[in-house]
């Protein structure tokens, strides 16, 4: 059954939380495991650490605080949505990797031979939403399964 395995892709905004609340009824449809998944988009990780430092620090130290800082809020926040799946009974498998949203979300799903692929329409801020959700849109575009895109409520 094709809905046996799905991957959450999750950019922890208000719009994958959505997203997330139409993975736990997919249980219904005998969904059992999950694939959650975020990827650190390599192209907002450069915009931040070009970023002057404020500093004369050459090293790149702060360069490092701020991307571990990154790094842990991440897996803090993927944690939180692991004990959440795994309360509703799901087997959850993880991954954080950094790269390209869509081509990273895409290769998991093929990778781990998901059946479907869940993701939210937008990110952080309506400027995504107004350059076609860009993530979703790479999803979409390159997939090779079925995606559902859970789309950005009104009041968000």
């Amino acid at each position: 059954m094709f809905l046996e395995k799905i991957l959450y892709a999750t950019d922890f905004s208000e719009t994958s939380v959505s997203a997330l609340g139409y993975v736990i009824q997919l249980r219904n449809a005998g969904c059992k495991e999950v694939i959650l998944v975020h990827v650190l988009d390599t192209r907002k990780t450069e915009e931040v650490l070009a970023e002057p430092s404020g500093g004369d620090d050459p090293s790149g130290e702060y360069e490092r605080q701020i991307a571990g800082r990154v790094l842990n809020n991440a897996r803090q926040e993927l944690k939180t949505i692991e004990i959440a799946l795994a309360e509703e009974e799901f087997l959850v498998r993880t991954f954080l990797v950094t790269g390209n949203p869509s081509r990273e979300i895409n290769c998991i799903a093929d990778a781990e031979h998901a059946g479907m692929i869940v993701i939210g329409s937008h990110g952080r801020t309506n400027l995504l939403h107004r350059l076609m959700g860009s993530v979703s849109l790479g999803v979409i575009e390159n997939a090779t399964l079925p995606v559902l895109i859970v789309r950005r409520s009104e009041e968000q």
